[in-house]
């Protein structure tokens, strides 16, 4: 994917980091697990909008810096405005991460729901092993697709049954096979950190789970609801034109015709039911975001 690509996706990467990690508990990763307990230079691999940063440097000690690299000018530019009248020391850089290289070395290098967009991901890995000084931490925070997907369940809706996992396991082989993205990357990060030369590596899971729940406080049901339903185009229904284009688009990614429409259906099919039932409807979704880390 290109800096054309995710340009326009400014507002989606908004909505869809919208309780993506809870701040507890990252503060207790940053106090207990990782002890960083003195100000810190963190590199930003694919930082987007700064969504990291806006996490971490409230909670790192006073003093530390923050560097973020991406592709996107919009995405950097918006991460410019939200830490423009912070006192947080942030950088900017637009690079291609496959042509960025650090001129320094840094406490810690992050990335964030990054590595499995980008097809030669382990190039990028290694880069920010390279990234860090010797006792410096790697952290890679990263969603195993297959068990992002099999876990969300909606009330009402037997989405098990909609038969979307195996349809787009057919599509991440392809273009896993025909040199693309790797949607399984997240899990083989550890094993990957270790082959790499860092030691003490080991994995953590985040806690968060988005559970919009329509019998809690209305507003901020309202905003989950709204934040989720349009991350995953579930707010919307497809015209006819746009189910053809949406059919060949997956007939691209290696599904054939009756597959691409089975899958078209079965989205709209969540859109549907999303749509008309806002007010009694439980939406429960489990990222699964493996935080993997390890030290140079």
């Amino acid at each position: 994917m290109n800096a054309k690509y995710w340009d326009n996706k400014v507002e989606w990467l908004k909505a869809i980091r919208t309780g993506w990690f809870n701040v507890d508990y990252i503060e207790f990763l940053v106090e207990k697990v990782w002890k960083i307990h003195k100000p810190v230079n963190i590199i930003d691999f694919g930082c987007g909008f700064g969504y990291v940063g806006l996490i971490l440097l409230p909670i790192l000690p006073k003093g530390s810096t923050y560097t973020g690299i991406d592709i996107s000018d919009n995405l950097l530019n918006e991460a410019k405005n939200i830490f423009a009248n912070s006192d947080y020391k942030t950088t900017f850089v637009k690079e291609d991460l496959n042509n960025y290289i650090p001129n320094k070395k840094y406490d810690i290098a992050i990335s964030q729901a990054v590595l499995r967009h980008i097809p030669n991901a382990k190039f990028i890995l290694e880069k920010m092993i390279q990234s860090v000084a010797s006792g410096g931490l790697v952290i890679c925070m990263e969603t195993d697709m297959e068990m992002e997907k099999a876990g969300q369940y909606f009330s009402g809706l037997d989405y098990s049954e909609l038969g979307k996992i195996p349809l787009m396991q057919k599509m991440w082989k392809k273009e896993l096979n025909s040199g693309g993205r790797d949607y399984r990357f997240g899990i083989k990060i550890p094993s990957l950190m270790q082959e790499f030369g860092l030691h003490n590596v080991r994995v953590r899971m985040s806690d968060s789970v988005y559970f919009i729940n329509p019998y809690g406080d209305k507003s901020e049901h309202s905003k989950q609801y709204d934040a989720i339903t349009s991350a995953w185009g579930w707010n919307k229904k497809l015209s006819e034109e746009e189910k053809k284009a949406y059919i060949k688009y997956l007939e691209d990614k290696g599904l054939d015709g009756q597959e691409a429409e089975m899958y078209v259906s079965s989205e709209q099919k969540i859109s549907e039911y999303v749509m008309n039932n806002k007010d009694n409807a439980f939406i429960i979704k489990a990222p699964c975001t493996l935080i993997s880390f390890g030290i140079k």
